[in-house]
């Protein structure tokens, strides 16, 4: 029993750190790919699959990042799909303020399958009256950077709980997500954003948004003052947990200790 307690403080105290060099490769494979520049209106939308929808764009940047992936020596297998629903169609008058750099529905750590660890990046197809003009194609790139990077803080995650416990990566993810503290069983944001899990993908998510914006004593003095401009996912856990203490302050510990690591990587 001690060393199951031994092993869970240490999983809730883990800072996840991820190579740089498979960051910045697969970073460098959205930009060289200028999957922006290929079809992805909602009428170029199509079956690609048995239930997956796709653009020429879409089909581009996956193949762009399973190519990086393999020439990186990492076992990971990228599954890109587009949302066919009119609703989530990204136009200038984006309800939900995408317009015009988030083309981000969605990503999702699958775990391993056929020795290979799978994200799930899901997307919004663009109006016939989007304007690519307005597109800031570094910006498209760091959004979803970023939200592949929030899913490779669990694939290293799923990694050291393997090694630690001795067993396959297979028996690693099924234990992880059955275990209700790791994996949110709830349609509560507020259970969901408190999980050991996110909060360390959050936090590392979160530390980049504010780099790519500010210096590292710009951003501590931010969230130190709670200012009006944080935005994103300190925003997001400012909104959700402001009234909860004690879990916010688990969030802001892994933040900082993220903001530092990063802001000392070599770039």
């Amino acid at each position: 029993m001690k060393l199951l307690l031994e092993n869970w403080r240490k999983y809730l105290n883990e800072i996840t750190t991820i190579p740089p060099e498979l960051k910045q490769g697969l970073k460098d494979a959205i930009i060289d790919s200028r999957f922006w520049t290929h079809p992805h209106t909602e009428d170029e939308v199509q079956l690609v699959g048995e239930n997956e929808f796709g653009t020429p764009a879409i089909e581009i940047l996956m193949d762009a990042l399973n190519d990086a992936a393999d020439d990186l020596g990492a076992d990971l297998h990228f599954l890109l799909t587009v949302d066919d629903s009119e609703k989530y169609t990204l136009g200038p008058d984006d309800p939900y303020g995408g317009y015009p750099n988030n083309w981000m529905m969605q990503g999702q750590y699958r775990g391993p399958y056929k020795n290979k660890h799978v994200v799930w990046l899901e997307f919004r197809p663009v109006s016939e009256d989007y304007n690519i003009d307005d597109l800031d194609p570094d910006e498209l790139a760091a959004i979803i950077s970023r939200t592949i990077n929030h899913e490779l803080v669990h694939y290293e995650q799923l990694k050291k709980q393997a090694e630690s416990k001795g067993i396959s990566e297979e028996e690693a993810w099924e234990e992880m997500i059955a275990d209700p503290r790791q994996f949110s069983k709830s349609s509560e944001r507020s259970d969901y954003l408190t999980r050991h899990i996110e909060v360390d993908a959050f936090a590392h998510e979160a530390a980049e948004q504010l780099l790519d914006t500010y210096s590292a004593d710009e951003a501590f003095q931010l969230i130190k003052t709670r200012a009006p401009e944080l935005r994103g996912v300190v925003r997001d856990y400012l909104n959700v947990l402001g009234d909860n203490p004690v879990e916010l302050k688990k969030f802001w510990s892994k933040l900082y200790t993220q903001i530092e690591r990063q802001s000392e990587a070599p770039a």
